[in-house]
């Protein structure tokens, strides 16, 4: 690779410190960002140098933490997996499987610092010898031990992949280093696709990833996967995606020099004030010397009185005036940082009360930043719809069991809800009879509100004995209206029982008259 590449790493390069060698060259700068970004959202003094004063120290201050943080808890938020279609067998075996991976914690842990780093991975596995059930795995890998391999005619196209890490063999009175390499590769067999797996321990010299690698040990022979499986189990998630790059953006690629100078602009300001507090002195009499006639250095304290020769000065220096004009151009950065990671207002959780309650004002506000991540939430849903429809496939190789009806990722909506409003609406719309009890609970169960699995039965049981109660009241003859009205069935006659029966005797005398007016007429 050129030294003057421009890629997702080259704003990073001046700091990036050592690479390191043990892999491909193309790799190294991205393995060493990781590294990078990684101590700059941990703020750690070795993210890069700052200028300090003798025996002051630097001052980072963390912007990067609030830029991934924020940004991370966006993406994909309120993810869940619901299975469509599926029987009863098949959605209780993917939430067995999900809680048993505690998948959501994980998945979203390797998310944040894939926001950090611009790439996070899943590697989907399974052991044969394990009890029924409990065969298959999902767990997120570090991005630096995964090697994609990709087609030479068709750049984006993975072909194989090695997931690689340096190894140290026990065995080996020289503790000599060697690297153990997990490896999938695509391949055609009698006309269909296929996909291999090895696994062996290999020398670094000649180069492992190389065309003539020494193998040292084999830990698993090359072998195919069952012709069902036609997909390397590896999962790339970017966190920001450019035409023409292979892997991820970090959240915080264009922003180094700018966290840098925040940094230093606080460390010089928190030494400004220091000086200040401390003074600075001037002279132009010699040090102060002992009773031997040693020079020593000038003591300066409270209460302390100091000599100087005669015809001397001794004053203190004026310091810095104020400390606005660099507090402000510190905001200023900050505001720029801010603006260009897209974090708006509402995000950060700063807005008044009156935005807050309204909807559309908060909603407009937000739009930088569900602009940002409304791309990566379509990205991340498709990569998921991807992973568990292959991995449908591998429990039906492994388990023995056919998983029915389609996993579909979903997520929540970014912003809180005016419950008021909501509930409000919702009361409407039921009192309307334009949505059913069951769709009312569904919409309230997602505001929070918890309901047990029986309480359809619950609320029949005391319709029952409401109807009950009120027709051992009402006279025998509108007992069953009076049931009828309680139950909800059909509302109770106006009048009752009787006026219903007069009204029914009425209805068909003047239909009579009418009869004998049309037959005299028609004779006449």
């Amino acid at each position: 690779m050129s030294a003057v590449e421009t890629n997702q790493w080259a704003s990073a390069r001046s700091i990036l410190g050592l690479r390191p060698i043990w892999v491909p060259e193309e790799d190294q700068d991205r393995l060493a960002s990781y590294v990078k970004y990684d101590q700059i959202y941990w703020n750690e003094p070795t993210q890069f140098a700052l200028r300090v004063l003798d025996g002051e120290l630097p001052l980072y201050i963390p912007n990067a933490r609030t830029i991934v943080d924020t940004t991370a808890y966006y993406i994909l938020k309120g993810l869940s997996l619901t299975m469509k279609d599926g029987n009863v067998q098949s959605k209780k075996i993917l939430e067995d499987f999900l809680k048993r991976e505690a998948f959501y914690s994980r998945f979203h842990t390797a998310k944040a610092s894939g926001v950090a780093r611009g790439d996070y991975v899943f590697h989907l596995t399974a052991d044969p010898k394990k009890a029924a059930g409990v065969k298959l795995s999902l767990n997120s890998v570090d991005p630096s031990i995964v090697f994609p391999i990709y087609d030479e005619d068709i750049p984006d196209k993975m072909i194989g992949c090695h997931l690689a890490q340096q190894y140290t063999k026990p065995e080996d009175p020289l503790g000599a280093t060697y690297v153990r390499r997990l490896t999938y590769r695509l391949k055609e067999v009698d006309g269909k696709r296929r996909v291999t797996r090895s696994e062996g321990i290999y020398k670094l010299d000649p180069k492992w990833y190389g065309p003539t690698p020494e193998l040292v040990k084999t830990v698993i022979p090359e072998g195919l996967l069952d012709e069902r499986i036609t997909a390397i189990p590896i999962y790339w998630f970017k966190n920001l995606d450019w035409e023409g790059q292979d892997f991820g953006s970090s959240e915080l690629r264009g922003f180094e020099s700018i966290l840098q100078q925040v940094s230093q602009g606080a460390t010089d300001v928190a030494a400004a004030l220091a000086l200040e507090g401390l003074g600075v002195y001037a002279t132009d009499g010699g040090r102060p010397v002992d009773n031997a006639g040693v020079e020593s250095d000038w003591e300066v304290a409270p209460g302390r009185v100091m000599e100087v020769p005669s015809g001397s000065y001794f004053r203190r220096v004026e310091g810095v005036g104020s400390i606005t004009p660099a507090t402000d151009n510190i905001n200023y950065l900050e505001s720029k940082l801010r603006e260009a990671s897209s974090l708006s207002d509402v995000a950060l959780g700063r807005v008044d009360v009156q935005t807050a309650q309204s909807g559309i004002a908060l909603a407009i506000k937000f739009l930088p930043t569900l602009a940002k991540v409304e791309q990566r939430d379509n990205e991340g849903k498709d990569k998921l719809t991807q992973l568990f429809y292959d991995w449908k496939t591998w429990y039906e190789v492994f388990e023995g069991v056919t998983i029915t009806g389609d996993i579909t990722p979903e997520i929540g909506d970014k912003l809180p809800q005016n419950r008021t409003e909501r509930i409000n609406e919702l009361n409407n719309m039921y009192d309307r009879k334009l949505i059913t009890g069951q769709y009312y609970r569904d919409e309230m169960t997602k505001l929070g509100y918890i309901f047990p699995a029986d309480i359809q039965s619950q609320l029949d049981a005391e319709a029952q004995k409401a109807a009950e109660a009120a027709a051992a009241a009402a006279p025998p003859n509108l007992q069953q209206n009076a049931i009828d009205a309680a139950t909800g069935n059909k509302p109770p006659p106006a009048g009752g029982g009787m006026a219903e029966k007069a009204a029914k005797e009425n209805q068909s005398n003047n239909k009579n008259r009418v009869n004998e007016s049309n037959g005299t007429e028609a004779g006449s």
